[in-house]
């Protein structure tokens, strides 16, 4: 029953993913190149691939998600025409006599230029990006989610960051799924983690996310520099 349960979850975040959140736009409007500088052109993407949260970060009790888990999770965060990430990673800790299941999943993006920033900053501070999810979690009519609660982080998190609290049933089993986004310089960060509802979370999402920051700022110095 675990497995499927885990199955139903990987594949309620996909479509949540592929249809509500990739459909946020950081795109760059169309720069007319003759009439700027060469310092105001955007600089090519970094290689951020190797930008993740890593086993030992966690809680013991945490394993890696399959690899085709993971495939399926780009690829639905790839479906938009300019939203693409640039690192992603995927855990589950599951405990059947301890009655604890976890998945944290997570990704970065990279923000080239100021206008993506603020536009990336937009979406965190009035919520799109977390409506945006919701709305992808309520594909599932057989049990929607509900609208997505505000959710204080613990610690103070990139220069940009909020949390959000959606509830709802996957196989008919409670479940919350808390999130945040932040944004550390040029990079972005999206985090999510599920978890049965009634249960403390093995690391909570405002953990996560401060560990990962701090993995940020030691592995991307020249990325992650107050914008």
């Amino acid at each position: 029953m675990t497995k499927k349960v885990v199955l139903s979850i990987c594949l309620l975040i996909s479509a949540a993913w592929g249809g509500g959140f990739g459909k946020v736009s950081i795109a760059t409007p169309a720069i007319d190149r003759t009439k700027i500088l060469s310092a105001d052109i955007p600089e090519a993407a970094a290689d951020l691939s190797g930008l993740v949260l890593t086993l030992q970060d966690l809680p013991q009790g945490f394993t890696e998600m399959s690899s085709d888990d993971v495939a399926n999770f780009k690829n639905q965060l790839s479906q938009g025409p300019d939203f693409k990430p640039a690192s992603i990673f995927a855990y589950q800790k599951i405990d059947r006599k301890l009655f604890q299941l976890q998945l944290l999943i997570g990704f970065t993006v990279q923000l080239s230029n100021p206008i993506q920033q603020a536009t990336f900053d937009r979406a965190i501070r009035e919520g799109f990006a977390a409506k945006a999810f919701s709305q992808g979690l309520n594909r599932n009519k057989e049990s929607p989610f509900t609208h997505p609660a505000a959710l204080t982080l613990q610690d103070k998190i990139g220069e940009v960051s909020a949390g959000w609290r959606s509830q709802g049933k996957i196989k008919n089993i409670p479940m919350n799924v808390d999130m945040t986004l932040f944004r550390r310089g040029k990079i972005g960060v999206f985090m999510t983690t599920i978890y049965l509802d009634g249960t403390t979370p093995t690391i909570t999402i405002s953990e996560a996310a401060r560990k990962f920051d701090s993995r940020m700022m030691e592995l991307k110095p020249d990325l992650t520099q107050p914008q």
